[in-house]
Parts: C-alpha cells; structure tokens; sequence
C-alpha cells in the first residue's frame, strides 16, 4: 500500500509539473543543415535555458554534378517512401484526423509572435501536387493571431525547407495528451501501417 502511495505521489507531482505553463522563443532553419537556438523559461522564470541547434546535416558537395548524382541514386528510395506518405495521406480518415491535431494544438498555445515559412516538394511535379491537396488546406486551419504561417509548393525539385522564430507559451501537459491521442487513435494507427508497407 505504502508504494501504491509513493507511486501515485511521484505520478501527481510529474503531472503537476507539467501543467506549470513554459515559455518558448525560438530561431530555427533548415533541414540540412539544421539551425537554430531555443530559450526556455519554465516555473515561472525560476528556471532558464537556452538549446542551441547545432548544424546535424552532412554538407553538400560543391560541384552541381555531385549533387544531381547523389540525388539521382537516392530518388528511387525516396520515391518508395514517397508513395508509402501519399498512400497515407489518401486515407481521408486520417487527413481529418492530421487537420483536428493541427486545431487543437493551435487552440493549447497562447501565440506572442510567430512566423513559419515553409517549401516542400518531393521531386515530382505529380506527387508533389497530390501531396500539395492534402497538405495545402493547413495554410487555413492553422491561421492564428499575431502570427504569419505560409506553405509553399516546389514541384521542380526534392525539397524541404523552413524558416521559424517566435514566442509561445504552452502547457507540456496538454500537448502530451494531444500526442497521446492522436497517435493511439485508430486513423493514426491504419496510416503508421500504411507508411511500413503493410497495408493489412
């Protein structure tokens, strides 16, 4: 009795930590490299850090040559994966489920300042504009105030890009239940099975 207790004691303080609200101002770019610094301000200025993103991507060889080769052999693979992502995001079940995550988590944060500039393309003007269908509506559903937040399509070349630097304030708990939620919901769960290729 006395463990279920301490158990139960230890599970309410962790939950009542991650209910103190976190305040989060950020500068991030790229994908490869990727940078950036986030500062985190937490139990109400008591605790303060600051990340910064080191550069994770290997650099890119100079000559044009060697970058159109290496994205030549690796296009057939990435072609694979890219029609497994599609094949998911076909399944409307799933898109509306992305769209209601996207809402909620847009509703859980209280937006200082925002801005998010994105381009995606995934090589091939065709599945980049089936992906552009699915992906094209979150220009919308994630409008919100003092925030700019804008996707552009490329369908000449693979590309994923982004620019991003704000300052939000959250509540960890809230968005832990949100993941939680969408990732156990059955929507969630068929795609996942969808993108490892099993489509049972």
């Amino acid at each position: 009795m006395g463990a279920v207790l301490v158990v139960a004691g230890l599970l309410g303080l962790v939950l009542l930590l991650l209910a103190v609200p976190v305040d989060v101002e950020f500068r991030l770019e790229g994908i490869e490299p990727f940078t950036g610094e986030v500062g985190v301000r937490w139990l109400f200025g008591l605790v303060r850090f600051r990340i910064p993103v080191p550069r994770v991507g290997k650099p890119t060889p100079r000559p044009e040559a060697k970058r159109k080769a290496a994205r030549v052999r690796a296009r057939p693979k990435a072609r694979g994966r890219h029609r497994n992502v599609l094949a998911a995001l076909r399944q409307a079940a799933f898109r509306r489920r992305v769209y209601r995550l996207v809402r909620d988590l847009v509703r859980a944060v209280h937006v200082h300042r925002l801005r998010l500039l994105m381009r995606l393309g995934l090589g091939d003007p065709a599945d980049t504009g089936r992906l552009w269908a699915v992906v094209g509506p979150l220009n919308a559903v994630a409008q919100l105030r003092n925030a700019e937040l804008r996707i552009e399509p490329e369908f000449m070349d693979p590309v994923l890009e982004f620019q991003a630097d704000g300052r939000l304030r959250l509540v960890p708990l809230r968005f832990l239940i949100l993941a939680i939620a969408f990732a156990l919901s059955p929507p969630t769960i068929r795609a996942w099975r969808t993108l490892k290729g099993n489509h049972a």
